[in-house]
């Protein structure tokens, strides 16, 4: 059971809402080479059944995906992108202590066993869930979606494989609007040689709603963005969630890329600290990626990039028209 956390203290929500714009997009520029695995994963394919009706397990070697899907081939690319995307966790925060359980996955053919899912096993949640209204969720260390198409299955995967793999290995949650900011850098796949392969500095779909925001003058603040999670934009007009969605992106490309690199050592000590349990600056309780104190964000981002808030507002507006610029 969580713990009793102070006032304001707001409960988290690991969300991708998979907006329409996600799909089906042609890449403007590829300025270099993709990465990922350069072997397939290992797979076994099993029987599995839900509510009497046969599905497939998929078993690799850090997931087990249980699926209605009747497409082994496509489930095979799943668990190949869920695999290589893996890989891609692991060098983005290289000094996390892996855990060697394989995490669960939650694969259905439609939104009506996904609904039927989520009202079964997500208690008072559910509703915020099921807001969603194309995309997939992320409870502890195990994430639950429904077939999208191909592209938006492996794109929802991948950014909901992330929050897994912070669910599993991090004893305290860094701020959330930089969970998903980072999530959202792994949506982006595909394929060289029956390979799943990426380049985190690619999202299309997040790049144009951002240059969108700029030319609208729509960007949040960065107090308010930080301070955000996506469960209280779920049910916002579909600009408004493309919005955090986007900018959210965008700081993660600016904590990893920003100045040539110059925050990324920050990155990855705060990803650190939060999975040994000493995160600088949370108020949240050790051991506890349930609940979330938006007065930490402030405070967490301040001792990590060791400049104000103000400082960091102005470097990230600059990284911000400097990446719309590419467009």
């Amino acid at each position: 059971m969580p713990r009793v956390l102070p006032p304001k203290a707001w409960r988290c929500f690991a969300i991708c809402a998979f907006l329409a714009l996600l799909t089906g997009c042609a890449h403007p520029f590829e300025p270099r080479p993709r990465q990922g695995p350069t072997l397939p994963a290992p797979l076994h394919l099993d029987g599995w059944q839900y509510s009497g009706r046969s599905g497939i397990r998929v078993s690799s070697p850090h997931y087990l995906i249980y699926s209605t899907v009747s497409d082994a081939q496509l489930l095979s690319r799943v668990a190949q992108v869920m695999e290589g995307a893996f890989g891609q966790y692991r060098q983005l925060a290289p000094d996390v202590s892996l855990s060697a359980r394989p995490m669960d996955c939650y694969l259905f053919a439609d939104r009506a066993e996904w609904v039927g899912f989520t009202r079964a096993h997500t208690g008072e949640d559910a509703p915020v869930y099921l807001r969603i209204n194309r995309g997939g969720y992320t409870v502890n260390d195990w994430y639950v979606a429904y077939f999208l198409g191909d592209i938006g299955t492996y794109s929802v995967a991948a950014h909901e494989g992330f929050h897994q793999y912070l669910g599993r290995h991090l004893k305290q949650r860094i701020p959330p609007f930089l969970e998903e900011g980072l999530a959202c850098l792994f949506e982006d796949v595909t394929w060289e040689n029956r390979l799943p392969r990426w380049d985190l500095s690619i999202n299309y779909a997040r790049q144009t709603a951002l240059k969108q925001a700029v030319n609208d003058e729509s960007l949040l603040p960065l107090d308010q963005l930080i301070s955000t999670h996506a469960g209280q934009v779920v049910n916002r007009p579909t600009e408004q969630i493309a919005t955090f969605y986007a900018q959210c992106w965008a700081f993660a490309r600016f904590m990893r890329e920003g100045e040539g690199g110059r925050f990324r050592p920050a990155l990855e000590k705060m990803l650190a600290d939060a999975a040994s349990g000493n995160l600088v600056g949370a108020q949240a309780p050790l051991n506890d990626m349930v609940f979330w104190s938006p007065r930490s964000a402030k405070p967490v981002l301040e001792h990590y990039f060791q400049m104000d808030l103000p400082g960091i507002e102005r470097e990230y507006l600059q990284f911000i028209a400097k990446i719309v610029g590419q467009q």
